[in-house]
């Protein structure tokens, strides 16, 4: 029996209206997609955002006290920049608001051989570095550039550019590690910066240092280390130990005995929050028996979690500021 022609009128109309259907639904779901395009979107960040994102900067304050010169102050800026995972800059300048330094008037240097000092800078430094793990080592070398902006004649700086070259080698074992830093240059400048000589020298100096480093809860540390400074060379100290009466040339070379140090140093850090962090120094300088002992803050602007190790950006830092570890 075949279907009646009302039948098939039937389902040809039915069979329009799905197709009718389906053609509409799609404009729909296209204006659909094309209001979500239209919708705000999340921002990239800026390229000033990415650059500022790899810095980094810190302001370190420091009280002193040395057995030879007494109690002085260091305030240190320090800022940096990484440039990837393993190489990054720093630059930082000491500022001394006060300190006493040797006298450079020869007239009166014999009653008062000590001067007051307020406010004055000493050399501006700035410090590339290179950070690799092969295997168990942890190896961080660093080149060192010092500009004369300290006044040499006061032994707030060296009075010309210098450099100094040095490898530190680090192997942890769990929460401790043991440090090997060997260096050369042509100042002492950039041995123990909280140090103890009030002059600095111009000459070939060779520097080491050995010892270990432990972590303790809370990225608290100590670090102990014993060093030597060894001089190669004919050395020239500013100032001089004996200023010249006006008119007459220094020495051009003084004694290495008096450039020649070794002695031991600890460090102590203890964070008190994420941006700030409280440091003690012990130096003992076996060879000229004398002792230097600070303490301070620094405060970093972008600050690392109190449960995780600081990175090469922030270690470097502390160091600028003369407080390593």
């Amino acid at each position: 029996m075949y279907p009646s022609p009302y039948r098939l009128i039937y389902l040809f109309l039915l069979g329009l209206c799905l197709c009718a259907q389906a053609q509409e639904t799609k404009p729909a779901a296209n204006l659909l997609q094309q209001g979500r395009k239209d919708l705000p979107q999340k921002p990239q960040a800026s390229s000033v955002e990415a650059f500022l994102r790899k810095g980094n900067a810190q302001l370190s304050s420091y009280a002193v006290h040395d057995s030879s010169i007494g109690w002085y102050d260091i305030l240190t800026p320090a800022v940096s920049y990484s440039f990837s995972q393993h190489y990054m800059a720093d630059a930082s300048l000491s500022i001394y608001p006060y300190r006493l330094v040797q006298n450079p008037n020869p007239a009166t240097v014999a009653k008062v051989p000590l001067v007051t000092d307020n406010g004055a800078a000493g050399d501006f430094q700035i410090g590339l570095h290179a950070d690799f793990h092969p295997r168990a080592l942890r190896s961080t070398t660093t080149a060192s550039f010092t500009f004369p902006t300290g006044d040499s004649a006061v032994g707030l700086g060296a009075g010309k550019f210098t450099f100094d070259f040095s490898d530190r080698m680090e192997h942890d074992f769990g929460k401790t590690g043991l440090l090997l830093d060997l260096g050369s240059g042509d100042s002492s400048s950039f041995v123990n910066n909280l140090g103890t000589q009030n002059y600095n020298s111009l000459g070939e100096v060779a520097h080491f240092q050995a010892g270990v480093v432990v972590w303790l809860p809370g990225r608290n540390s100590i670090q102990s280390v014993a060093y030597e400074q060894l001089p190669m060379g004919h050395q020239q100290a500013s100032p001089q130990e004996n200023p010249q009466p006006p008119g007459q040339q220094p020495s051009p070379s003084v004694s290495n005995s008096l450039i020649e140090d070794n002695g031991f140093t600890t460090i102590a850090g203890i964070p008190l929050s994420d941006h700030m962090t409280l440091s003690g120094y012990y130096n003992r300088s076996l060879r000229h028996h004398l002792d230097t002992v600070s303490v301070g803050f620094t405060y970093a602007l972008r600050g690392t979690p109190r449960g995780r190790k600081l990175s090469l950006i922030d270690r470097a830092l502390r160091e600028a500021a003369g407080v390593g570890e």
